[in-house]
């Protein structure tokens, strides 16, 4: 996977082998959702490709206010970017000086770690409690683990955490019909100037191609990030694609309904096979975390998966070698992978464990 990226200055991720697979089925190795773009959403992208020769809306104003509608978090403290990663950089930039800590995980999404080295802060271990960090970041929940701290603890964090604490919430939609009722966002006004909330929208809505993010913070923040964005950040695509997205009910519930359980099923098979999942991780999240015991065995998987067309996140990147992470899938497609992986890696045989 690392030929993909230059190592010296970017971070390695999912998503990077889907092309090189000989037999390409299904791309394990990323987080987005397994029943892929919303149909609506994707045809008024397309559609908005006949735009192309004009400048995007330069304030993203449709897509803002339907974002705004779907989050019921204001529009005025509400930009959207080009994907995620826009706003990832921007706040190492514009936020106080002083050292990054990441949250209280063994691992976690390392763009932050990138971002906070390019803008010339120090990256603070998840266990220091010796330095005060002026920024920390709780990924809610925690990719690649799939932890997820209740908003109670959330509370207590930002309450008890000296600097600005920003909290990623990528995968908040994929909770249920309830999630904003968890979202970081309902703490935004107790902690206006010290909390701030991201979220990439392509996992929710399986468009990572296209890069759609948004940041929420307080009025004055969101003036400070809003002179520092880059103009015309989120093209005509995206923006017609996201007010689409937003309106699509029935495609939400969908996810709320399959998801959950094709995760239990996952779980299932990867327990059969003698490795560990992390239990902690709620069903809802769309990925599964799991523990082989053995490097040598998660490189195998990854080469096994690889070869069958279902390429799967190594987390050696996270320091973690002995473990990998699996995107919710639909079940045909777990068990091409599941079958590879039983027939060549001679796991689950002696239980009667099926794929």
């Amino acid at each position: 996977m690392d030929a993909a990226w230059d190592t010296t200055t970017q971070e390695v991720h999912g998503g990077q082998t889907w092309s090189a697979c000989p037999n390409f089925v299904c791309d394990f190795s990323v987080t987005t959702n397994a029943f892929g773009p919303p149909a609506a959403a994707l045809a008024a992208a397309t559609k908005a490709l006949s735009t192309m020769h004009h400048y995007p809306p330069a304030d993203n104003a449709a897509a803002l206010a339907a974002l705004s509608a779907f989050t019921r978090w204001p529009q005025e403290q509400l930009l959207l970017g080009n994907g995620a990663s826009e706003f990832i950089d921007l706040v190492m930039r514009a936020l106080p000086e002083g050292p990054f800590k990441p949250g209280p995980y063994i691992a976690a999404y390392k763009e932050y770690h990138r971002a906070a080295r390019a803008a010339g802060r120090d990256v603070l271990a998840h266990d220091d409690t010796t330095t005060d960090p002026a920024v920390t970041v709780i990924i809610h929940p925690n990719s690649p683990t799939g932890d997820c701290m209740s908003l109670q603890d959330l509370d207590a964090l930002v309450s008890s955490t000296k600097g600005v604490v920003v909290v990623d919430e990528s995968f908040m939609p994929f909770r249920g019909a309830t999630w904003r009722d968890e979202s970081a966002l309902c703490l935004l006004p107790q902690h206006p100037e010290r909390l701030i909330v991201l979220a990439s929208w392509t996992k929710i809505w399986s468009c990572p191609g296209i890069r759609i993010g948004s940041i929420a913070s307080s009025p004055e923040w969101t003036r400070t990030f809003k002179k520092l964005q880059t103009p015309w950040s989120v093209n005509v695509s995206a923006q017609a694609f996201t007010v689409a997205a937003c309106k699509d009910d029935a495609y939400m519930r969908q996810t709320w309904d399959s998801l959950p359980k094709w995760k239990l099923e996952t779980q299932e098979r990867i327990r059969g096979l003698g490795w560990k999942v992390n239990e902690t991780s709620p069903s809802w999240v769309p990925w599964v975390f799991v523990h082989v015991g053995d490097r040598k065995v998660a490189a195998k998987a990854v080469e096994v998966a690889m070869k069958v067309g279902c390429p799967i996140r190594p987390c050696a990147s996270f320091g973690l070698p002995e473990y990998i992470r699996l995107g919710v899938r639909r079940p045909e497609h777990q068990a091409v992978l599941f079958k590879a992986w039983k027939a060549e890696l001679k796991l689950g045989a002696a239980n009667g464990c099926s794929a």
